[in-house]
């Protein structure tokens, strides 16, 4: 009984892995371009500040996106919008590197992780900071939606040893 059962449950992975795998070539490329631009309006849109950091969550974050902040907290999307007001939070400076896709669902799905390098003031408080990000991004009605956007600061310790 527990051959069959185990025998069972690695074909339902199998098959799972087997639809899980990601696409590469051209239309891999053309999802990478799409998110990409959709990366560098988020950056330029974070440096000039003003309502540009909100409008960007609005258009591209899902109403119910995933969020996990450093500190652990998951904020809800009107709990993001309110973090980026004008006044409340400036984005000093940043650079995003190190871009990684996988894409999947015939081309409707991706995974990106990347690297940023920023200086942001909230409520007044300056704090610099290095961070990896993951974020899951799905193509709805032909428009890109960020369902999931975790960061992970790279500790001090790290950065210093390297």
């Amino acid at each position: 009984m527990r051959k069959i059962l185990l025998s069972t449950l690695l074909g339902i992975s199998l098959v799972g892995i087997a639809f899980a795998q990601a696409i590469t070539g051209e239309k891999a490329e053309a999802v990478r371009k799409e998110i990409m631009k959709i990366e560098d309006e988020k950056v330029a849109g974070l440096l000039r500040g003003g309502s540009e950091p909100v409008d960007w969550i609005r258009q591209y974050d899902a109403e119910d996106v995933a969020q996990t902040n450093i500190d652990g907290s998951s904020p809800g999307k009107a709990e993001i919008e309110a973090g980026l007001q004008p006044g409340v939070f400036k984005m000093r400076s940043m650079k995003q590197d190190g871009h990684r896709f996988r894409v999947y669902d015939n081309g409707n799905v991706a995974v990106v992780t990347y690297h940023a390098l920023g200086v942001f003031e909230r409520n007044g408080k300056v704090t610099p900071r290095e961070s990896n990000f993951s974020d899951v991004w799905v193509k709805q009605n032909g428009a890109w939606l960020r369902v999931l956007h975790a960061e992970r600061e790279i500790s001090k310790k790290a950065t210093a040893s390297q």
